[in-house]
């Protein structure tokens, strides 16, 4: 069913242009959340929402959608990944959209001023994606059939808007920690968990810094200070792979490791399946260890 393969595919906004890459129109969607609800020529639900960011450099446009992940329409949740290109010997825009099915679709997108045109096959039908730009925040979109100018037949009519439109794409970057042993302190990180230790940009004394994943850094940084109660409620989390293989290195050198009510050598199984435990570092502040996916 012609409807079926459009709601698979929950497909974004390609923009055709010169600059970063041909997709620099495409910035006015970056960093929100695009969201339409409305209903299909058969009265079914529509209900979409997708974001878009830049990736590589401007060379890609990689988007994550969510939409309806059964047929009976009563599970929501992420459906789509996809990526846009833009090819310089055709000069257009191609996508590779991949499902939570295991689908794959692939089209290309033209341009007519604001609005965006979005074409791709399904069988032996074309099926079109029209993006009315209304302004930088809302889209009118429509899908269906659609040659010369002219909708031939028209399958869904609902209007896409920014539910943010000042939504910032933050990145973590670092943790700090204020500690009165940064020796020990920073050996403990060193040892346990691997961490590489790497320069103060300004090699200024009573800092360690360590890069803990791709650019995510811990800063320990050696201070007098008043004490004050370490409560578990303010940790540092990091997540883990084999949790029994880590718990076999605490035990290794000799560190306790607790579950969340404080029982010595337990694990916590949170209601999401996720287990979890908590060990302290010489200054006494808590780190939570668990297997949540990234």
């Amino acid at each position: 069913m012609i409807k079926r393969i459009i709601l698979l595919l929950a497909l974004g906004v390609c923009i055709q242009s010169q600059g970063q890459g041909g997709l620099s129109v495409f910035e006015n969607l970056i960093g929100k959340t695009w969201f339409a609800e409305g209903a299909w020529g058969d009265g079914s639900k529509f209900k979409q929402e997708i974001e878009f960011e830049f990736d590589l450099g401007g060379v890609l446009v990689v988007s994550k959608a969510k939409g309806f992940t059964n047929q009976e329409q009563t599970s929501y949740g992420p459906r789509n990944h996809g990526i846009r290109k833009f090819d310089t010997k055709s000069n257009t825009i191609k996508f590779w959209e991949y499902d939570v099915f295991g689908g794959i679709t692939e089209g290309t997108v033209k341009t007519d001023g604001k609005d965006i045109i979005y074409t791709y096959a399904y069988g032996e039908s074309e099926v079109t994606d029209y993006w009315k730009y209304v302004d930088e925040n809302t889209y009118d979109f429509s899908v269906g059939n659609y040659a010369n100018g002219e909708w031939q037949q028209v399958y869904l009519k609902t209007q896409f808007k920014a539910k943010n439109s000042s939504k910032s794409n933050f990145v973590f970057d670092h943790q700090s920690l204020v500690v009165t042993n940064l020796m020990k302190a920073g050996d403990f990180y060193k040892e346990v968990f691997g961490f590489e230790e790497i320069p103060h940009p300004e090699n200024k004394p009573g800092f360690r810094w360590f890069n803990m994943y791709g650019n995510s850094q811990l800063h320990l940084i050696k201070k007098d200070f008043a004490p004050f109660e370490k409560n578990k409620s303010m940790h540092l989390c990091l997540a883990v792979r084999d949790l029994e293989g880590f718990i076999e290195r605490l035990v290794s050198k000799n560190i306790d490791f607790y579950d969340w009510p404080g029982n010595k050598n337990a694990v916590t199984d949170r209601a999401d399946g996720v287990k979890q435990i908590y060990i302290q570092d010489p200054e006494g502040y808590w780190i939570e260890i668990n297997t949540a996916k990234h």
